[in-house]
């Protein structure tokens, strides 16, 4: 599916790991603004420490209650 069409169906967040992520490419997936829904770590390591900001914005929409992610979000 491409991004525009994602972008207009679901908020979209995207996460880069690493050192060859391509800034650009994600902020062209990721739903506006970017600012809050394109998240960088340098590892694999750190994904902990942005757990917590992954959660809030990828739960800060209403979710279907059967779904996975609102599982995920109701689990704290």
């Amino acid at each position: 599916m491409q991004a525009s069409r994602l972008k207009r169906l679901a908020r979209v967040v995207v996460l880069g790991i690493g050192r060859g992520v391509h800034i650009a490419e994600l902020n062209d997936i990721a739903s506006e603004p970017v600012v809050r829904n394109v998240i960088l770590v340098h590892n694999f390591t750190v994904l902990r420490d942005v757990e917590e900001q992954l959660r809030n914005t990828s739960c800060a929409a209403p979710l279907p209650g059967n779904s996975f992610l609102y599982q995920i979000c109701n689990s704290k």
